[in-house]
């Protein structure tokens, strides 16, 4: 059982690794890690207001954040055998999920908007799950992805979820 646990947390961190990389000249000006970044932003300091326009390049930074929180968290609790506790697993996709919620709150539908929410319910499905990483990893996670990765580049914004 251990080893069917540690398959999906790998896949799914690997999943996550590209996205931790996004090339935007968002992420420039701020000057600070995408680490510390994404902290801000789940704590709301630096989401957009309530109500805000908010653009396809500006989400598509949200997103990168707040899955590099999530990978950072779901890194932080990997235990000496691969696995990850299913609490902190359930604990790091909730805090994704209501940061791409919030961000999305205030866009228009677009192609990027209907990526990300698409990649945020099923986030929030496996949040749900008795194993997280495993209903993440089974999810069709790679091609919400490939789809959420298409549609940021397409709005000037390169990532690889």
């Amino acid at each position: 059982m251990t080893r069917s646990r540690i398959v999906p947390a790998a896949l799914l961190l690997a999943c996550l690794t590209g996205l931790a990389g996004c090339d935007s000249d968002a992420d420039t000006t701020t000057g600070a890690t995408p680490a510390a970044s994404g902290a801000a932003a789940s704590a709301g300091s630096s989401a957009p207001a309530a109500g805000a326009p908010v653009g396809d390049k500006e989400l598509c930074t949200t997103l990168n954040k707040a899955a590099s929180t999530m990978k950072g968290g779901i890194s932080d609790a990997q235990q000496a055998d691969g696995s990850v506790a299913a609490k902190d697993a359930k604990e790091a996709f909730a805090k994704f999920h209501k940061a791409v919620d919030e961000a999305l709150g205030a866009a228009a539908t677009t192609e990027v908007t209907t990526a990300a929410r698409a990649v945020a319910d099923e986030i929030a499905k496996a949040a749900q799950a008795d194993d997280p990483i495993g209903a993440a990893a089974d999810a069709g996670f790679a091609d919400l992805s490939e789809d959420l990765t298409t549609a940021c580049r397409t709005a000037g914004v390169t990532i690889n979820f």
